[in-house]
């Protein structure tokens, strides 16, 4: 009968009755074997891990101690003590999260987590009390005595309170002379919570730690109190608990002795040993079935259908362009379809992993792009969500690089965003996303870093970026605006966090800062912002703005010399719009360059006409921070002056401290050529920023004006009155003028007349007038009749 089976037959049969005769002899071998070694591996390992336990939880008893000794080192807590708040403090004040004088929660959980910190004064009475729970407080350690301070001083100390153990620990708070102020005193029940806090993460289900009062076989308190409450024996729990470790533990002064108990379930155990004995068997039974099947495979294909096969993996290969590989036909069947195969996964696996590459990268520089950064970010934020830590996403834009990319083209462009990309992927770190969004604007995903990190990141950013880009034998400086927002603080959205992001990167690029944090009172991307900002754009194109001019008296002789050029917007809807309000929208939306030079050209014009009425007559024009560091701006001024249209001693400058201080030495170059035109250069709201006079010499300014807040109320106000003489005393001194502007009524004109100022101007000369009301008013020397009156 068998012999006249088909040889296919007769292998197979043959091959299933060996394999059934081998398995069953390896499997009662290797179950044997694999039970008795496993066993003894594992009561090893549990007899280490029970003295690590023990180990870890000593070192954590004694870190509480340690961390109070550096807590009363701080200088926090020093100057906190050393206070007036703190010496008239007669009450008691609970904190839920740590006050000023102890470090962050952050800080202190990476080396313990305290149940009660107290700061007690000098007559030993709790007035401070921070707590990580709601809790009520044990009254024994509202109201310690002289002799549990004395216990847990310079020490820990073991005691009950309320029956459960405690541990206690004090020391002496000195203030910056060395005397003691106060005590600091750290209570931590020993509890569940306290025990899974000293093991970290290494504690499980299966694997419980106890502890025992001394002599005494019955449980204090469990690391799981579900599965072990208090008041258990061992005895009741040898058949479902093996102890692994039992050990005294004694630590500083002590009222009870404890030990520590370690225990693993009996059903871990068991479980743990059939589960490594059937993943065995489950291995030798898909290696042995493995082979069976490929066995059975290789004679069915070899005898059957390998040619065709073969044939058709071939013909598919040519379908692919892999004509180079499918020529190789050498060897038999098996070779052929094998290198075939292999050759056809790794060009479809090249394929697909070049496609998935390309849409989630830039093609230039090979960063992320948006989507995939999108996708990082909204994962982290799930992550987020459950660590609680916090994450940092920077928006980031490269300063003048439209200049670059119009000047030099776009060649140069992408040379220079190829060399920012590497200078952020190089500047961020490793676990850091670092993607191109678009044009010249960046982003970057900071995991689990808070906002202070991110901001040390930036400032490494900043200075990578303060080196000038080669490119092509030019040396390119380009800065970097960086806007920062932190979630889930600013929001747990990927939209609205990289909206923020943008609104927080403008701000640090109007402001020419760096870098900013999102702040909410700044972000006006409302939507009537947005509405306004359209019409503004509207008002610019159909001239639709107005100036108004405000005349500038001189104090001794009481003429008028000049006038300052004030931009005004009449809304059809909204009446008048004042510039405070309307100038940060040409300068978030670029339009500061246009309006500026049509205010320019229409100061200029005016003035020259007035030049014919008053021969020495000067016109003083706003610049903000934008025109500052806007070279274009030159290259106006010199234009007007090349072409006859205005005279250099026509035309003021008016620049704000804030502005000259946001970028020194780039708004030094400007007003350096500024000045060699012959243009006067002016200080405007001086006071009111961070500069000094000893600071303005350097600069080629001619002219001062003291803010009005100080002129105001001079007349009423002591130390206005103190900063304007001041100023105007040092200001002579230096060689400049001065002008006062807010000069409200009579008192002040001859307040500051009497401190010789040089130039005066506010609402008692004029409030500001058209160009026709102005000339009016000139040519009939209608001014306050007490000017005139001399």
């Amino acid at each position: 009968m068998l012999r006249k089976l088909p040889l296919t037959i007769k292998v197979l049969l043959l091959t299933a009755i060996v394999s059934i005769f081998v398995w069953v002899l390896s499997d009662a071998v290797q179950t044997a074997t694999l039970s008795e070694v496993f066993r003894a591996k594992l009561s090893e390992r549990l007899s280490r891990q029970a003295e690590n336990q023990r180990i870890m939880f000593d070192r954590y008893v004694k870190g509480h101690h340690t961390a109070v000794k550096m807590f009363v080192s701080t200088f926090d807590i020093r100057n906190y003590v050393s206070s007036d708040s703190w010496k008239k403090k007669n009450y008691l004040e609970v904190y839920y999260r740590p006050p000023s004088w102890l470090p962050r929660l952050s800080v202190m959980r990476n080396f313990i987590q305290p149940r009660y910190l107290m700061l007690l004064d000098e007559n030993n009475q709790v007035r401070e009390i921070y707590q990580a729970n709601e809790n009520r407080v044990p009254r024994v350690l509202l109201e310690p005595d002289s002799m549990l301070l004395t216990l847990s001083h310079d020490q820990g100390f073991l005691t009950k309170i309320n029956g459960e153990p405690y541990l206690i620990a004090s020391e002496n708070v000195r203030d910056t002379n060395g005397e003691t102020k106060a005590t600091l005193m750290l209570a931590s029940p020993l509890d569940e919570q306290f025990l899974i806090a000293s093991q970290g993460s290494a504690l499980s289900d299966a694997n419980i730690i106890a502890l025992l009062a001394e002599q005494e076989p019955e449980i204090l308190v469990s690391s799981n109190q579900s599965l072990i409450p208090e008041g258990y024996h061992l005895a009741d729990l040898s058949e479902h608990y093996l102890t692994i470790g039992q050990g005294f533990f004694d630590y500083g002064a002590t009222d009870i002795s404890i030990e520590l108990v370690s225990f693993v379930s009996t059903n871990e155990i068991k479980s743990l040993t059939r589960e490594v004995i059937k993943e065995e068997r489950e291995i030798r039974a898909m290696t042995a079935l493995s082979f069976i099947v490929s066995f059975v495979l290789v004679i069915f294909l070899v005898t059957r259908r390998l040619q065709k096969f073969t044939n058709y993996v071939v013909n598919f290969s040519r379908h692919l362009k892999q004509d180079k590989f499918a020529n190789d036909i050498s060897g038999d069947e098996i070779t052929i379809l094998e290198n075939n195969f292999n050759r056809l996964a790794m060009a479809v696996e090249s394929e697909t992993a070049a496609l998935e590459h390309q849409a989630l990268h830039d093609p230039l520089t090979d960063l992320p792009n948006r989507k995939l950064l999108n996708n990082r970010l909204q994962q982290e934020i799930l992550r987020c969500s459950r660590s609680k830590k916090p994450l940092v996403l920077i928006m980031t834009d490269l300063n003048h690089f439209k200049e670059i990319n119009d000047t030099l083209g776009h060649h140069v462009g992408d040379l220079v965003l190829q060399q920012a990309a590497l200078r952020l992927f190089r500047t961020f770190r490793k676990t850091d996303s670092v993607a191109r969004l678009g044009g010249d604007e960046f982003g970057i995903l900071l995991p689990e870093t808070s906002l202070s990190q991110a901001e040390k990141l930036c400032r490494k950013a900043i200075e990578a970026f303060e080196i000038p880009f080669v490119i092509e034998g030019n040396n390119l400086s380009l800065g970097i605006s960086m806007g920062l927002v932190e979630s889930p603080a600013h929001g747990d959205d990927v939209n609205i966090l990289v909206q923020r992001a943008d609104i927080a990167m403008y701000i640090a690029k109007r402001t020419n800062s760096g870098f900013s944090v999102y702040d909410p009172e700044k972000d006006t991307h409302s939507v009537g912002r947005l509405a306004l900002m359209t019409e503004f754009r509207e008002a610019i194109e159909r001239q639709s703005l107005d100036i108004l001019y405000q005349p500038k008296i001189d104090f001794r002789t009481n003429e008028i010399v000049g006038a300052e050029a004030l931009l005004r917007w009449e809304h059809p809807t909204r009446g008048v719009i004042m510039p405070d309000e309307f100038i940060p929208l040409a300068e978030q939306t670029g339009l500061i360059k246009p309006l500026t030079s049509w205010v320019l050209d229409k100061a200029v014009q005016q003035c020259m006409d007035w030049k014919h009425i008053w021969p020495d007559f000067n016109m003083s024009i706003n610049l903000s921070v934008q025109n500052l560091l806007d070279v274009a701006l030159l290259e106006q001024v010199r234009q007007l002056i090349s072409s006859d249209k205005m005279h250099a001693s026509c035309l003021t400058m008016e620049i704000t401290e804030s502005d000259i201080m946001t970028d020194p030495m780039r708004a030094r170059e400007i007003l350096e050529s500024l000045s060699m035109m012959g243009i006067r250069l002016s200080i405007d709201d001086f006071g009111t920023g961070y500069s000094s006079l000893s600071y303005i010499k350097q600069l080629p300014v001619e002219e001062i004006k003291i803010d009005k807040s100080f002129v105001m109320e001079m007349v009423s106000d002591e130390n206005d009155a103190v900063i304007v003489k001041a100023t105007i005393e040092l200001a002579h001194n230096l060689g400049l003028d001065i002008v006062a502007e807010g000069v409200k009524d009579r008192e002040t004109w001859d307040y500051l007349k009497s401190l010789n100022c040089d130039i005066g101007q506010g609402f008692f000369i004029s409030k500001p007038l058209t160009a026709e009301e102005f000339t009016n008013r000139g040519i009939r020397n209608s001014w306050p009749e007490y000017l005139t009156a001399s």
